[in-house]
């Protein structure tokens, strides 16, 4: 039974996709006439959660509560070239995912994570009094085929032998069925078991996990491909001013060109962008269940209120941490497993005989693995709680700047409207004006997704490191 459960967690190393998105080449260009404007930088992809019914509510989980935000709408796939064209196929076509019902269309649609129940539903399925009735009975059994054999005449040396090996065999039966009925008479087997299901459990958690990293993701692409098609159109902006003035005399044909060579450069990372987008799409449609088509629109992320922030308490969640992770679990575990074999090594070898000997370091490489663990998670967890702090400030920054870019676009507003300044001006103003818009939107997003793995990690044990520290 064990080995069915190594093999069976040994696949989800290959259950947990998560689209590889290579480097966008030359996403923040401007154009040579605006070469002073800064364009912001793709988020991490983060902001702050609760939300589905796998949280706790806001009193459950230190306050605060957590509202849909408002004013924001559902980003959609306008403009894409890659656009899916497919008709509705049915139930499982469904085009538009909210956050909040992640976990439960994971859990009901992944194939993985109903892999994953279906396996825990059949360790819950075991009956041990009944199994252990029934090792009673064959063991019963074992003892009569022994003794029968036993007693039959041997009227040549090949029968002898032929008997031997028979009662050899039986024997070993019964001494295998015996350890089991010992390992159940004392609750080892079962012990194994409520492991094995609590792994099994722990690797559901990783899959939504999984999935949720992946919603980030997209969110964070759609964004970057709105600031490749804010930067593509001031492209095209400085295109015309260009031509106008290589007609004119002012510029040579070379600058020109390296004008219409940065316009070239931005298409294809926008081409490049959109071909992830679709496949980050099609692999979160394969995690929730849903029709592979590439056609899906996130809903926005839940606004995480600053008393849920506020109400963060280091030692306290640490705490409550441990007791839900199932690495620390299972270190503990090995170290417990350890720690019996060199205490029947003490009992039953000498002094300082090969076998203590090796038991004790055997025993003393798992108490510094079980104590590497715990400073591991201790560590990543400190690293979650500071991240969730840093990223509000960070969030704080953002609006600051954002308030001043929008004062700073009224101001250019009223100029172009005095006839002071030019329209392009004006729309290099409303690009600078969006770019801390979008500050701001990935700061609330990094927010929210270091609130998530400090989340996983404090109600669930799981540690997500690869959100860790983004």
């Amino acid at each position: 039974m064990r080995k069915q459960w190594i093999a069976l967690l040994a696949a989800l190393a290959l259950a947990l996709p998560l689209c590889a998105i290579p480097a966008l080449a030359q996403t923040d260009q401007a154009p040579p006439a605006q070469a002073e404007q800064a364009e912001p930088e793709a988020g991490s992809s983060r902001e702050d959660g609760e939300a589905g019914e796998e949280a706790p509510s806001g009193e459950e989980a230190g306050g605060g509560t957590i509202v849909a935000e408002p004013g924001e709408t559902p980003g959609t796939a306008a403009g894409s070239t890659m656009d899916d064209e497919l008709v509705f196929g049915g139930e499982s076509d469904f085009r538009y995912l909210a956050f909040e019902d992640l976990r439960d269309r994971v859990l009901e649609g992944s194939l993985t994570a109903k892999m994953l129940e279906e396996s825990i539903a059949s360790i819950d399925a075991t009956d041990y009094t009944k199994m252990y009735l029934e090792l009673a009975a064959q063991l019963t059994s074992l003892e009569a085929a022994q003794s029968m054999y036993a007693q039959i005449p041997v009227a040549s040396p090949m029968e002898g032998a032929m008997q031997g090996f028979v009662i050899s065999n039986l024997a070993s039966s019964y001494g295998s069925l015996s350890a089991t009925v010992s390992d159940l008479a004392t609750g080892k087997l079962q012990r194994d078991a409520a492991a094995a299901k609590r792994q099994l459990k722990n690797a559901q958690d990783l899959t939504v996990v999984g999935a949720e990293s992946l919603y980030f993701a997209i969110l964070e692409l759609e964004q970057t491909k709105a600031t490749l098609q804010r930067n593509l159109a001031a492209v095209d902006r400085s295109m015309e001013e260009m031509e106008l003035r290589y007609e004119l005399g002012q510029i040579s044909a070379l600058t020109l060109e390296q004008v219409k060579s940065s316009r070239a450069s931005l298409q294809s990372s926008l081409s490049t962008l959109e071909m992830n987008l679709r496949r980050c799409k099609l692999q979160l449609q394969s995690m929730v269940g849903a029709d592979l088509n590439g056609s899906l629109v996130l809903g926005p992320l839940p606004e995480l209120s600053r008393g849920l922030v506020d109400s963060m308490s280091y030692a306290q969640d640490l705490a409550e941490a441990k007791d839900h992770s199932y690495d620390l679990f299972a270190a503990k575990k090995k170290l417990d497993e350890a720690g019996d074999t060199y205490d029947d090594a003490r009992s039953n070898y000498a002094r300082d005989t090969y076998n203590l000997r090796s038991a004790r370091h055997t025993y003393e490489a798992a108490l510094y693995e079980y104590k590497m663990s715990v400073q591991n998670f201790e560590m990543n967890f400190r690293s979650a709680f500071d991240s969730v702090k840093d990223y509000q400030q960070v969030l704080n920054s953002a609006q600051t700047s954002l308030a001043f870019q929008e004062s700073t676009y009224a101001s250019m507003e009223l100029k172009y409207r005095q006839g002071t300044i030019s329209h392009n001006a004006l729309l290099a103003a409303e690009d600078e004006l969006a770019a801390a818009k979008d500050a701001v939107a990935s700061a609330r997003r990094n927010l929210f997704t270091a609130f998530r793995t400090y989340y996983w990690a404090m109600h669930y044990g799981v540690m997500n490191s690869g959100q860790t520290g983004q």
